[in-house]
């Protein structure tokens, strides 16, 4: 009788084990996170750290798989694909999908942002004000924005609108009808496809931040470098994840991740100034030759993009959007950060 009980006991401790081994394995959530960056790429470095640290910090409740390259989706698929359930958690650039985010891409105007940094922080700080319904449909974990985006050419320099007759230039998003203004023609198109259209001569040049010329090697057929810094752009970019899987997170994990975020949003911040430096530094290393522009000359290009800014105030009028307040809270923070 004593062995029968014996052997009982074991059973039933033998199953106890295997339900609770099976109840913490259930416990563990698979995140699929998806980003556009090649290997080596200082983007696709952090983000990959970002989820080492997230399964770290959880310990052992989350698994993450990383998928850089646009291996599992595209970067103009990346929205879509993470609230289609494709990804979980993506790295998506905003003037990618144009009119998905029409009160935010107000931002990618030629506002003239002196850095990474500072771009990062205010639209980090405007989401923070204004709320803009247009994410909803996603958990946003932060925002980043790249340095200022300048036009950079291969067969001529531009150091006056005159010389942009002619010539095709690589841009996204808002820029396509800035580059219009300016008189020359815009080509739409990823930065991943920049590379062979250089090549070819399918564009003359492009508009970018420095960091790009070096991390997509686009920089390999740039000559020349204009330095439009008072029109130049952002790009603006959401790591965000799906509702449905911020849903089914358990809610330790969910406030690991929303402790994350604002760490790094710093970490991407200093890491837009970091790269974009390095971008110059190679450029310099090239030969490049920068071309700056007259005060007369920036001021044609400033005026340029005026009726940009009017158009987006008035589309978002339309809308019963703040387009206005939007515009001014971004001049008066750009503002206060050239002091």
């Amino acid at each position: 009788m004593k062995r029968s009980g014996t052997i009982c006991f074991a059973t039933v401790i033998g199953l106890f084990a295997i339900l609770v081994s099976a109840n913490a394995a259930e416990k563990v959530v698979t995140l699929k996170v998806t980003n556009h960056f090649p290997v080596g790429h200082q983007q696709n470095i952090l983000l990959d750290q970002w989820g080492k640290d997230l399964e770290k910090r959880a310990g052992g409740k989350v698994k993450v798989n990383y998928y850089a390259s646009g291996t599992l989706v595209p970067a103009t698929q990346t929205y879509d694909g993470v609230v289609k359930g494709i990804a979980d958690v993506g790295n998506h650039v905003l003037g990618y999908t144009v009119g998905r985010f029409p009160f935010t891409e107000g931002l990618d105007l030629p506002l003239g942002y002196p850095s990474g940094s500072v771009a990062t922080k205010m639209i980090n700080a405007f989401y923070d004000k204004f709320k803009p319904k247009e994410f909803d449909a996603i958990k946003v974990l932060w925002f980043q924005a790249q340095g200022p985006g300048l036009l950079h050419t291969k067969t001529k320099p531009v150091s006056k609108l005159d010389d942009l007759k002619g010539m095709k230039i690589r841009t996204f998003g808002s820029n396509a009808r800035f580059m219009a203004a300016l008189g020359g023609t815009p080509v739409a198109m990823p930065m991943g496809d920049v590379y062979d259209a250089l090549s070819r001569g399918i564009v003359d040049g492009l508009m970018c931040a420095y960091e790009a010329l070096e991390g997509f090697r686009t920089g390999e057929h740039v000559k020349f470098s204009t330095e439009n810094f008072r029109t130049s752009y952002t790009a603006i970019f959401v790591v965000f994840m799906s509702k449905d899987k911020w849903n089914a997170l358990p809610q330790d994990v969910q406030a690991i991740v929303d402790q994350m975020s604002p760490e790094y949003m710093e970490k991407y911040a200093k890491m837009w100034d970091d790269i974009d430096k390095s971008g110059k530094e190679y450029l310099l290393k090239r030969g490049v030759t920068f071309v700056p522009l007259s005060k007369e000359e920036e001021a044609r290009w400033v005026d340029r993009a005026k009726p940009l800014f009017d158009e987006y105030v008035k589309k978002m009028q339309e809308k019963g959007l703040p387009g206005d307040q939007a515009l001014k809270f971004a001049t008066d923070y750009l503002a206060q950060s050239r002091k």
